[in-house]
């Protein structure tokens, strides 16, 4: 089981370097999981540590349930107010999980090693 978890979590380490490589530092939680083909919980529990190391910044956006509109992006979930009117639409809704996506920003040097390691190339490049 040890081994699953593992292997599960060496494969969204390379999904989420293959991310950062085509630029995509910033992105919806569930369109990682679903390039990943995995559960939005799976994705959860393989973020949640990086987030609380502060190396993946999230915050929330909401939608508007009728047009889909994104009506802005909040720290915490309180921040949201109650009751929300779509500036494009005129739709009216109460704040609610149903209309939030959870946006991911990489922010830390976790994934950025690969940087630091082209170093000793450029030296040897430049002595000859």
């Amino acid at each position: 089981m040890q081994d699953q978890k593992e292997c599960l979590s060496n494969t969204l380490k390379r999904k989420l370097e293959e991310f950062i490589s085509q630029g995509r530092n910033k992105f919806y939680l569930r369109d990682f999981a679903e390039e990943a083909h995995i559960t939005i919980i799976e994705a959860e529990d393989f973020f949640m540590p990086l987030l609380k190391k502060s190396e993946i910044e999230g915050i929330l956006e909401v939608r508007c349930p009728s047009c889909g509109a994104s009506l802005g992006t909040y720290r915490k979930y309180f921040d949201i107010p109650e009751e929300i009117t779509c500036e494009f639409c005129g739709e009216e809704f109460q704040r609610s999980d149903d209309f939030l996506e959870i946006v991911l920003e990489v922010k830390g040097e976790f994934f950025r090693s690969q940087e630091r390691s082209i170093e000793p190339y450029r030296k040897k490049t430049y002595e000859t």
